[in-house]
């Protein structure tokens, strides 16, 4: 994978970077191809980093998204790596914004200011692939952000072609798309999947064997996001949660990529 751009001027904002799976077009037989969206949520991490700390203590594939990304080539599946913290998290949801539509639905109308001219090299492809579906992992603060984007441009390309969501303890709300039935539909629907932190405080049991357990839903967690369906994450650090889940979440995108060409199944 690139990472882009590479910013010439100490004076203009901080370029927004992406890690993106290669593409050559020399070959005029090649086969649509699915694409794995991951976006790490709000604070000092960088693209693909889910932990700083656990980078330096724990190891490399707990801490980032190594890990999800072999797995998605091992699946043959396209590779899309977002920073929503480019510009500090403060700059989180415009940064995700720019990202999202600058790879998925406007392909031609980067912006001066978001990707540097030329920077992308001679055989590499600004856009991702315009066919195949969409496995999107919203870690944290990037669910809010992708619900948020999903309801501004509900026209967009971007929200047709997205097969399955994992929500990793996303801060979004069914609430906000309450008169939007298509995109509360969407997020309510098998094609989704909220993962949870187990929390010893509250949570019943024991986090460590929680992976994969369906999580207990109340008043106050059915108004915040609805019938989605909810299985813990299996540990008790926030940070770790796609490292305890991957399973889960890999069991979850490849029953979706499974019924991606039946009709007798409920579209949702």
């Amino acid at each position: 994978s690139d990472e882009f751009p590479v910013n010439r001027s100490e004076n203009s904002l901080e370029p927004i970077r992406a890690l993106v799976t290669k593409q050559t077009h020399n070959n005029p037989n090649r086969k649509p191809h699915d694409t794995l969206l991951i976006s790490t949520g709000k604070g000092k991490v960088r693209a693909g980093i889910f932990s700083r700390q656990h980078l330096l203590t724990t190891g490399l594939e707990p801490a980032t998204c190594l890990p999800l990304l072999v797995e998605a080539q091992n699946r043959d599946m396209h590779c899309v790596v977002i920073d929503p913290n480019a510009r500090t998290d403060r700059e989180g949801m415009a940064t995700f914004e720019a990202s999202v539509r600058s790879l998925f639905d406007c392909h031609c109308e980067l912006k001066e200011d978001e990707i540097e001219d030329g920077a992308l090299g001679g055989d590499m492809d600004p856009s991702v692939p315009v066919d195949g579906s969409i496995f999107v992992l919203a870690h944290s603060a990037s669910g809010g952000q992708l619900v948020r984007y999903l309801l501004n441009r509900q026209s967009a390309q971007f929200l047709s072609r997205i097969r399955s969501i994992s929500f990793t303890d996303s801060t979004h709300s069914i609430q906000w798309v309450r008169n939007h039935p298509h995109l509360a539909s969407l997020i309510q629907s098998s094609k989704s999947l909220y993962i949870k932190t187990f929390n010893p405080m509250r949570d019943e049991g024991n986090g460590e064997d929680s992976g994969g357990v369906e999580c207990p839903k109340d008043q106050f967690w059915t108004h915040r996001f609805g019938e989605i369906r909810t299985i813990y994450s299996g540990t008790t650090e926030h940070s770790l949660s796609n490292w305890s889940a991957r399973d889960s979440i890999w069991k979850h995108f490849d029953k979706n990529r499974d019924n991606a060409g039946t009709t007798s199944e409920d579209p949702n």
